[in-house]
């Protein structure tokens, strides 16, 4: 029996630092699994040297709008229209793996996407410990299958995470099979995941997480907020320190009622940085956070 296929899909915008460690950690935990970085246009000097470096595994992109996400799905589009792969792991920049991915995880995936007839997406991410009591209430673990599914609630109508998320595992053949488009939203993606498949699952042994406090842009921007910021809090990346192969092990015997947050199993390389992660750098700190909330409804108001 041949085994299943896996692509990786980077997306990325003049932060390169932050895609040197994403692809670095890419290389290191999953060796031999076949990446391309979609990167928007980037003319930062340091990413594009980055950029350069990889060769043939850069597709130049450039987005058409200068909306809040740029060119980000008009990307994911491209990728999922491009890969031959089963599956397609779709990453951002500011993401690095944690934890070495093996052949067995692959088989554990593809196990639940063949008992999972309507699923087409798998969350591989970490979950966010800011929201433990959400998801300890949302999720509910499949012990035969080992991943957690969404335990239905009448009365939370949200499609993200419950439907779809940017950061995800997809398999190609179902996405194409409903001749998918991606939306130009997060929630417009949730909604027309809604209408087309069943609830995302969320694997019980994730291995990638977002980089807490990094710089994010907004409509290909950074506000002088996050400059701020990011300058207050030392302008590094706050990377992870990475599983040894024994607590990665340790990891994946461990009771399904021992929830994946990260907080709980995963520590950043600087011991300052403080938990439960916080993320957009400009959120850790209250000058940055008002400076960024006026500029950004300045602008707004410059649009209209």
């Amino acid at each position: 029996m041949t085994p299943p296929s896996l692509d990786v899909a980077i997306f990325s915008y003049n932060r390169g630092a932050y895609l040197k460690n994403c692809v670095e950690s890419l290389q290191r935990n999953m060796p031999g699994v076949r990446f391309t970085v979609y990167d928007d246009g980037s003319d930062e000097p340091g990413t594009l040297a980055y950029l350069q470096s990889l060769g043939e595994n850069v597709r130049h992109m450039k987005s058409a709008g200068e909306d809040r996400h740029g060119g980000y799905y008009n990307n994911m589009q491209a990728a999922l229209d491009a890969t031959q792969a089963d599956y397609l792991l779709m990453l951002q920049d500011d993401l690095q793996v944690v934890r070495p991915f093996a052949d067995q995880d692959l088989l554990g995936i593809d196990q639940i996407f063949q008992q999972s007839p309507d699923v087409a997406f798998l969350s591989p991410v970490f979950l966010k410990g800011s929201k433990r009591a959400y998801f300890e209430k949302s999720y509910q673990p499949d012990h035969q299958l080992r991943c957690y599914r969404w335990l239905a609630d009448p009365l939370d109508l949200g499609k993200v995470p419950r439907k779809y998320a940017d950061v995800a595992l997809l398999h190609v053949a179902r996405l194409r099979g409903k001749t998918w488009q991606f939306a130009p939203s997060e929630e417009g993606n949730g909604s027309l995941a809604d209408s087309l498949f069943g609830d995302m699952v969320q694997v019980a042994e994730p291995w990638v997480f977002y980089i807490p406090e990094e710089p994010a842009y907004r409509g290909r921007v950074l506000t002088f907020g996050a400059k701020l910021a990011a300058k207050m809090s030392g302008n590094q990346v706050k990377a992870f320190v990475e599983m040894s192969p024994q607590t990665n092990a340790m990891f994946a015997q461990r009771s399904l009622s021992i929830y994946p947050f990260a907080e709980d199993f995963v520590d950043t390389v600087d011991p300052s940085v403080r938990k439960p992660y916080k993320f957009n750098v400009y959120r850790t700190r209250w000058l940055p956070l008002v400076l960024n909330k006026l500029e950004l409804w300045w602008r707004h108001l410059g649009r209209h």
